[in-house]
């Protein structure tokens, strides 16, 4: 390492400062009121906790897909409901 190059920890980079690809969500939690999922990136096993917004806006397909791995839907009588989030 030359003495002009900055060096990176990258046990402090997380999420996407990381500058990976997010591949899927593998679950959610409340931090004092702020939705955050916990993302594993593409072709690592480096999993970051990030905002519910944040993720929202750079990787809303995998937000949605989410979402419709854990909603189960139930038919009543002429309408749908959602039944259970797991």
């Amino acid at each position: 390492v030359y003495a002009d190059e900055t060096m990176i920890d990258d046990s402090r980079v997380q999420g996407f400062e990381r500058e990976l690809e997010a591949d899927k969500i593998l679950g959610s939690a409340d931090d004092n009121g702020k939705l955050m999922y916990l993302i594993q990136w593409k072709g690592t096993d480096a999993v970051d906790m990030v905002s519910a917004s944040e993720a929202n806006v750079k990787c809303p397909q995998i937000v949605i897909r989410f979402y419709e791995d854990r909603i189960t839907w139930k038919r009543t009588k002429n309408k749908i409901v959602v039944d259970e989030f797991s």
